[in-house]
């Protein structure tokens, strides 16, 4: 008898069926809340198929309390909280699979951080190892599959500060954009971090600038299947405020205004000189380049290329994306 037939047998008895997990960590700013969307309202369709969605209209109503505090930060109130909710989410898989469900895909950008601590920190998801730790336990036993979306850094420091002044947060200081482009974290330090935690994991990693705007193809590459009858509003969501936006937030605030010169609506505001922007550039090369080399056989890299680059915070064809050999270290 073929493995697979016996597997299957085997929870018929138990009433449980096969199923495969996704987590789709983000990042922030990386069109997770364009995917999110999309899953949300496709949510119905997805579930006839065989997928159930959660996306945080499902799992910040209280389904991971607990689990995604600052780990400097846990009180015993958390840890217990915590465990509740590793308990919790176990019994929604079991439940799950018993229903007949082929996958359960997970998308929740705060499993990994925030864009506040990350600015705090000055460093790219600095704690990402003690985050994924605490929800790992929720997943034990499980075939996992992560998806990971990486985005060019100046635009991604950029939208995250963008979004935050409307939250608040102070400008950028001159220290703080210096801090940003010289922190030593980079998206391959994440892909490292992520298999330390999950070795059995599948990892997939695709860049915002080809598959920000395809959020059903992002879901192909999460999950085998084909899907049939699936709708996109084709809509940005959660966008970047342009200069005209900031200005106004920063009027109300009673601050000094981003820039005094007439504006163009929809100007993109970049905080970075040449100079940042060039590094940050380089360090995104060597990032794209080690992806496409196999990334120490850790993670597969996805481009999508269907269509022309059209990011929704950038006009211009990112070209610097690519990788050159040379930048290879």
């Amino acid at each position: 008898m073929p493995f697979s037939v016996f597997l299957q047998a085997a929870l018929d008895q138990r009433g449980l069926w096969p199923m495969d997990i996704m987590l789709h960590l983000g990042a922030h700013r990386c069109a997770s809340t364009t995917f999110q969307s999309f899953l949300w309202n496709n949510r119905a369709r997805l579930a006839k198929q065989g997928l159930t969605c959660w996306t945080p209209k499902r799992t910040r109503d209280g389904l991971m309390r607990g689990l995604m505090r600052h780990p400097a930060l846990a009180t015993l109130a958390d840890e217990e909280y915590g465990q509740r909710s590793i308990g919790r989410i176990r019994i929604e898989i079991a439940r799950l699979a018993r229903e007949h469900q082929s996958g359960l895909l997970i998308s929740e950008e705060n499993m990994i951080g925030t864009m506040r601590n990350n600015l705090l920190d000055a460093r790219l998801y600095p704690l990402l190892q003690e985050r994924l730790r605490r929800i790992a336990p929720a997943f034990v036993g499980q075939t996992l599959k992560i998806g990971l979306c990486v985005r060019s850094y100046e635009d991604y420091w950029t939208s995250c500060v963008a979004h935050l002044l409307g939250r608040g947060t102070a400008m950028p200081s001159v220290d703080l954009l210096d801090f940003l482009t010289t922190q030593p974290r980079r998206w391959r330090d994440m892909v490292r971090d992520i298999a330390a935690v999950f070795p059995d994991a599948e990892i997939v990693v695709w860049p915002f600038e080809r598959m920000a705007s395809q959020p059903e193809t992002q879901l192909n590459v999460l999950w085998d299947a084909v899907t049939v009858g699936l709708e996109n509003d084709n809509l940005w969501h959660n966008r970047s405020g342009d200069v005209v936006y900031l200005n106004k937030i920063m009027a109300l605030r009673g601050d000094a205004p981003i820039d005094t010169d007439p504006v163009a609506s929809d100007t993109r505001w970049m905080p970075f000189d040449e100079d940042q922007r060039s590094v940050l550039r380089a360090d995104y090369r060597r990032d794209i380049a080690w992806l496409k080399a196999g990334a120490e056989g850790l993670a597969r890299y996805v481009d999508g290329w269907p269509t022309p680059a059209t990011s929704p915070d950038r006009a211009e064809d990112i070209r610097a994306a690519l990788p050159e050999a040379a930048l290879l270290r």
